[in-house]
């Protein structure tokens, strides 16, 4: 799979790695709306364009060599459409704003991916964005687009977004102009979850689980039914709400009473440690899911996950450690 990996990523010219170099050295996005701005931007000529230039030239010593004042005509307009093909090359990058949302948490062993948001005052047209994964056509004809950018399957850890190239051939191919983001933010990549039957899982501490409901009632993300989730396997079919399928055709489960067994408890198991976390990592999954408070005990620290934040912590702390 990793050989696979390495061969949809296109290897980088010496220009694309010298301004890549120049731009993560120069230019820091750290947090908001990344706006791209003339300097920001890096052009050259491509194959054709060498073409182009070689012909303008040739054509020029001709004419002056025959003195003929219908070549060095047609040699300044050859001119001024290679000029202007360079400025409508950077204007069609230029004022381009971008924003990134980063999840906060991922899992090793799936693809991992980023949303950029783009706009433009102006509709914007030949534009790509290349990537560690390959090149992605964009789409800016409406002036704003929005897609999933994949950056591969990253271990566990705590990795930075690799940096992106946005670029475009527009208008006539002969030049083109780029260049380089590298969104703010790290990508917290926990363990793969090993998830097991709830029952498997200790319960205890029953004044932990109220303070979890009451955080849930407060921001009002409790079922209007009753904490209710997709039937799983490892449920018994006694708790399935028939009258809820018998209406919407839906198997669902209702999870009412399981938080006043207590917080869900989860040790790092002894032996392997990529299993152990593994073991935690689906250890907090499910308790998600069912909308149950954990404490989780990783390398003798506790973390008392009962909502979102602590969450986010807990599962930092796995990709960490």
């Amino acid at each position: 799979m990793a050989a696979r990996d390495r061969q949809k990523t296109k290897a980088l010219s010496f220009s694309e790695r010298l301004t890549r170099r120049l731009a993560l050295r120069r230019r820091k996005w750290t947090s908001g709306v990344w706006h791209i701005r003339q300097s920001h931007i890096f052009i050259l000529p491509n194959r054709y364009g060498f073409y182009a230039g070689f012909l303008v030239l040739a054509s020029f010593a001709m004419g002056y060599k025959v003195q003929n004042n219908f070549i060095l005509l047609g040699v300044i307009f050859l001119f001024l459409v290679f000029m202007l093909s360079l400025i409508a090359s950077v204007r069609n990058i230029q004022g381009l704003k971008i924003d990134v949302h980063i999840e906060p948490y991922y899992f090793a062993g799936q693809m991992h991916h980023i949303r950029l948001s783009l706009r433009k005052d102006q509709p914007a047209f030949n534009l790509k964005l290349s990537g560690p994964m390959g090149d992605m056509v964009l789409d800016l004809s409406k002036s704003a687009t929005s897609l999933l950018v994949p950056v591969g399957k990253l271990p566990r850890g705590v990795h930075e977004v690799p940096p992106i190239k946005i670029e475009t051939l527009f208008p006539f191919g002969i030049a083109r102009a780029w260049s380089w983001l590298r969104p703010p933010g790290d990508m917290v990549v926990a363990p793969m979850p090993r998830e097991q039957a709830i029952a498997a899982y200790p319960r205890g501490n029953p004044a932990m689980a109220q303070k979890a409901e009451q955080k849930r009632q407060q921001n009002n993300v409790a079922d209007e039914l009753g904490d209710l989730r997709d039937y799983a396997d490892s449920d018994p079919p006694a708790r399935i709400d028939w009258k809820r399928y018998a209406a919407t055709r839906e198997t669902m489960v209702r999870d009412h009473g399981l938080d006043a067994q207590g917080e869900m408890i989860l040790r790092q198991p002894k032996g392997d440690l990529e299993n152990s976390l593994s073991y935690l990592s689906g250890g907090l999954l499910v308790a998600e899911r069912i909308g149950a408070p954990a404490r989780m005990t990783l390398q003798g620290a506790d973390y008392q996950v009962y909502d979102k934040p602590a969450r986010e912590k807990a599962y930092y702390a796995l990709a960490r450690t």
